[in-house]
């Protein structure tokens, strides 16, 4: 069978030999003029086929290009379409060249995740996954504009695996905390150590 194979490779006719399926040699000839223009009679399409035969299926170590490629790619439009969808500071509307800062009002409402209170608190509780020193230096708030927050017990689904899946089965976890550092830094004098009531 290698045989027949090598030899169709050198004479250049791929399509001879066929299996049988839906995505056999012959299944493709039967639709790839549906998918042309200008194929005037059966043996000039055939003609482009074995061409396209050659250039996209006999040519096996480039499949892999194309899924890098392909990927590569993917990653391209998805990051670019996060940023000028969601980045205040990135804008294509040229109108909103012409507005002062605080009026370009379409300019913020793409910034979704930027500026939008809800979806940021709903986000929050997930520092601990992503920043590895200090996750909650933010999470109580003086003076009370907003309720103090509280770090989430388990990683986000889906995205984040750098991390255990729980806070309680990383072991620097109590060790990176904010008020544990603070600590420290009172211990070795870097810091004063904060006035309290009863000072």
């Amino acid at each position: 069978m290698s045989f027949f194979i090598s030899r169709a490779l050198r004479s250049g006719h791929l399509s001879s030999y066929s299996a049988v399926g839906k995505w056999s040699h012959f299944s493709f000839r039967q639709r790839y003029t549906l998918m042309l223009k200008n194929q005037t009679d059966p043996t000039i399409a055939d003609f482009f086929y074995e061409k396209w035969l050659h250039a996209w299926v006999a040519d096996p170590p480039s499949y892999n290009y194309w899924f890098v490629s392909s990927m590569a790619f993917g990653a391209c439009v998805g990051i670019l379409t996060r940023q000028i969808y969601f980045n205040p500071d990135v804008y294509f509307r040229k109108q909103e060249v012409r507005k002062p800062l605080p009026d370009r009002h379409r300019q913020w409402t793409f910034s979704l995740p930027f500026y939008n209170h809800r979806l940021r608190n709903m986000v929050a509780k997930y520092r601990w996954c992503m920043i590895d020193n200090e996750p909650d230096w933010i999470d109580n708030h003086p003076l009370g504009y907003r309720p103090n927050r509280k770090q989430c017990h388990r990683r986000p689904y889906m995205w984040i695996f750098t991390v255990p899946r729980y806070s309680i089965e990383d072991p620097l976890y109590t060790s990176v905390t904010f008020e544990n550092m603070n600590r420290i830094y009172e211990e070795v004098g870097y810091v004063k150590k904060a006035k309290t009531e009863e000072d």
